[in-house]
């Protein structure tokens, strides 16, 4: 007689000895591969009712017989399929009738087809392919020399569910521990001997999202699987895991199962930048490889992106876990390496180009566009590894990519031929292309908890120079031309051909002008809807006429020539305006530019054909803002005069205001 046998492989792990065992206290995993108990009865013939028991789990559950329930007995030479005559409760009884028997009896529960008895050895099949409609019930076994039967679970499952639709196969796979198949166990002994053929499960069917359904197989800790989740043929999930305790009688669970969202993360950062690339002055530099060069107060140096995971969502989502650190890089190059004036420079415009938190991305062709959670986007193409050539550079300058990467051309940048082969000259005046090499987690990745954070919310605020005393938070408010008509004053131009210029007031020089001179040093200036955000502050400035409702209307007066070129600078009435704090630049919405000075000692230094060097004090408490006109000129025959410095080569001019009490 043959029998089709849904059995497991810790279910068999429980045969054989001749000792009464102790389940293990709850919880524990001892005894779970402990002979099966076998009374010592007197050898029985004739018409007999067997006692049967199902031993507790090491879970401290209680498993009940019910009524009707049967098993398959085997006496050493016939074997039968006996009833249970109770109802449902902890003890079942199973009449029959017994010829001239072995002294051994084997029984199994439920008495299902399949198995195969041969002295003390059975035989059984574990299907490798499960239906998900048709779940496989628990096996049990006993082994007694009477009639009594204590049964013990033979059978393990793993629990899972699916967390979307259109799955009709999901198939578990060890690394090679046999947990399924043709299966003989061997129960002569103590212990019982038990052999597998198959290391794989598969369940087919419809599998309904968020039901649950289960693989049955043998028991015993399971080291090392993998699963996969069809949608027809393609692959639509994975997971993998070190270890999966499937104990008998008892579920496991395995993770939910999400369908595959690629995860990357970044493997370089290249840059191909700087200023001549048609002269071999462009460079191309691995960003990672070159830590030292980015500010890294806070963590948030270049490297606090390595341990970052990008997820790309499969319905357009994308995620940037700022991994364990939960800090991303903030886009800032190291004032220690900015040889131009030492101080931090944000280049967030440029690298900004992944979304620092959530946002969504699409691909069309070859073309990423990623949407940030504002709404404002960014463009990649999408690199396969191999060989790529950087345009118009002589000799031709290559980059190899050893895995795909995103390519975003960078704009914004100026040619500055004083740092042509320096990395501020790549990295901060020119970039001009960025590689972003990626590399893809295995299939089933899951970004690890503790790596599942955020940091999007940071904000950079260039610190003050050393001694400065003003504050930021001081710029709303009226503010009004320093020292007025009086000395000190707070008009001054930098004036003078030749190498040796010098600060000069025109309030000071009077007599240059005609009497409207006066007015401008009672100008009143208005600050107001101050913004922060990041390294920028917007607001609006009213420049109105003060008291005397009166301006200077900048005429030399030996001639009467019209120098508001030169001096007519602030845009007089209400303007908005953008300071850039990391340059201390202010640019207002007429496209009138300014540097801001802060208190202390400021050079105005120029280099090249004629050398300049001179200086000029912002006083504690106030700001300056300084235009810039022209650079030097050669000297002429009305150097040192007047005239030399205001009308002939005004290189700057400052303006210095003090907060109006």
């Amino acid at each position: 007689m043959k029998r089709i046998l849904y059995f497991a492989i810790a279910a068999i792990a429980c045969c054989a000895c001749n000792d009464l065992i102790e389940m293990p206290a709850p919880g524990s995993e001892e005894g779970q591969n402990q002979p099966i108990p076998v009374p010592e009865d007197q050898p029985v013939t004739g018409d007999v009712v067997f006692t049967a028991t199902l031993a507790d789990l090491v879970d401290g559950s209680h498993p009940a017989w019910q009524g009707g329930d049967q098993i398959l007995l085997w006496d050493g030479s016939v074997e039968q399929i006996l009833t249970n005559s109770e109802q449902e409760g902890a003890i079942a009884r199973f009449p029959g009738k017994i010829a001239k028997g072995d002294e051994i009896f084997v029984a199994v529960s439920p008495a299902l087809e399949g198995i195969q008895f041969a002295g003390q050895t059975v035989s059984c099949v574990l299907p490798v392919m499960q239906s998900a409609a048709t779940p496989m019930p628990w096996i049990r076994i006993a082994k007694s020399g009477g009639t009594t039967l204590s049964f013990l679970p033979a059978t393990s499952r793993i629990n899972f569910s699916i967390d979307f639709d259109g799955a009709t196969k999901v198939l578990f796979k060890t690394a090679g521990e046999k947990i399924a198949g043709n299966i003989n166990v061997d129960y002569s002994g103590n212990l019982p001997s038990v052999i597998a053929d198959s290391d794989q499960v598969e369940i087919t069917g419809s599998f309904a999202k968020g039901q649950t359904y289960s693989f049955t197989v043998l028991p015993g800790t399971i080291q090392s699987y993998s699963v996969v989740v069809f949608a027809g043929e393609e692959e639509k999930a994975h997971i993998s895991g070190d270890a999966v305790s499937a104990l008998p009688g008892l579920t496991a669970e395995l993770p939910l199962f999400k369908e595959d969202n690629p995860t990357y993360q970044i493997a370089h950062m290249w840059v191909w930048g700087g200023t001549g690339p048609e002269y071999d002055c462009s460079k191309i530099y691995d960003m990672l490889a070159k830590p030292g060069c980015f500010n890294s107060e806070d963590g948030r140096g270049i490297e606090a992106l390595r341990d970052n995971y990008y997820v790309m969502g499969t319905d357009g989502s994308f995620m940037n876990y700022a991994g364990e650190d939960g800090r991303n890089w903030w886009f800032v190059y190291s004032g220690e390496q900015n040889p131009e004036n030492g101080k931090d420079v944000d280049v967030r415009s440029f690298y900004d180009v992944l979304p620092l938190k959530g946002g969504s991305w699409a691909l069309d062709g070859q073309t990423f566009t990623f949407t940030f959670e504002d709404g404002h986007t960014s463009t990649a193409t999408l690199l396969a590894p191999g060989s790529y050539d950087m345009p118009g550079t002589s000799p031709t300058k290559t980059l190899v990519l050893e895995k795909q990467a995103l390519m975003f051309q960078i704009s914004g940048g100026k040619d500055n031929w004083n740092f042509p082969w320096q990395d501020y000259g790549v990295f901060v005046c020119r970039p001009r292309i960025l590689f972003i090499e990626i590399e893809q987690m295995p299939d089933g990745f899951l970004v690890p908890e503790a790596s599942c954070t955020t940091d999007a919310d940071f904000e950079y605020i260039p610190p003050v120079d050393p001694g400065s005393q003003f504050d930021f938070s001081t710029l709303p408010g009226n503010w009004e031309v320093y020292g007025g008509n009086s000395s000190p004053y707070g008009i001054w131009v930098l004036g003078g051909s030749g190498d040796d210029p010098a600060f000069i007031s025109p309030i000071e020089k009077s007599w240059d002008w005609d009497d409207s001179i006066w007015k401008e040093s009672d100008n009143m200036m208005v600050i107001a809807d101050i913004v922060v955000s990041g390294t920028q502050i917007t607001g609006t400035t009213n420049w109105w006429a003060g008291n005397d409702g009166g301006w200077w209307n900048y005429t030399w007066k030996a001639t009467g020539d019209d120098l508001s070129v030169y001096y007519n600078k602030i845009p007089k009435g209400q303007y908005g305006f953008t300071f850039d704090l990391a340059t201390l630049t202010i640019t207002w919405s007429n496209n009138t530019t300014a540097k801001f000075l802060i208190p202390g000692e400021h050079e105005f230094k120029y280099t090249g054909d004629i050398n300049v060097s001179k200086s000029l004090t912002v006083p504690d408490n106030c700001f300056g803002l300084h235009f810039h006109n022209m650079d030097p000129i050669p000297a002429t025959s009305e150097r040192w005069t007047d005239v030399d410095r205001f009308v002939n080569a005004p290189l700057d001019y400052v303006i210095i205001f003090e907060k109006k009490q």
